[in-house]
Order: C-alpha cells, then sequence, then structure tokens
C-alpha cells in the first residue's frame, strides 16, 4: 500500500497538477476521487480531521497537507509531500 494518499476529483485543475508532479518526479501515491459514493465514508474522516472541504488534501502517514493551510500553491504541495515522505 502506498504511504500517500490524495483526495481529489477529477475535474479539479490543482488536484490533476499536484498528481501529475508527483508522477513527474516519480512518487507513489493511491488517489481518491471525493465524488464517488464507496469513498464517502473515507472522506468524511479525513474532512472531519482537516475540517477542510477543499481538494487536493494529501495524507502521509497521519500527517494532512490541507490547500491554503499547509501549502498555498501546487508547487508547495509537491515540494512538501515529497520532502514529508524522505523524513
Amino acid at each position: 500500500m502506498n504511504k500517500i494518499t490524495i483526495y481529489s476529483v477529477p475535474q479539479c485543475p490543482y488536484c490533476n497538477e499536484l498528481k501529475e508532479g508527483l508522477t513527474k518526479d516519480g512518487v507513489e501515491y493511491r488517489d481518491v476521487n471525493v465524488l464517488l459514493p464507496e469513498n464517502q465514508k473515507e472522506y468524511d474522516v479525513i474532512f472531519e480531521k482537516s475540517n477542510s472541504d477543499e481538494v487536493p488534501i494529501v495524507k502521509i502517514g497521519d500527517t494532512l497537507l490541507v490547500p491554503n493551510v499547509s501549502f498555498h500553491t501546487i508547487i508547495e504541495g509537491i515540494e512538501l509531500t515529497k520532502k514529508l515522505l524522505n523524513e
């Protein structure tokens, strides 16, 4: 199982930019489409913990990276994800 989970929406340009950046850098992740009914319970837990309905939310172990809280640009999100992954 991947250490990184990304909670995203397929049509979200920020989500896609984050995933493309991580893929380009060889970072593996599990993508969870928060709009699918089968993912609702998992996303509800993340929503409760993050107190944010913005995506993409990145989960690394027990750490959540939330847009406009943990990072303000997608490049910051990618760099922070890689940094935490290597710790």
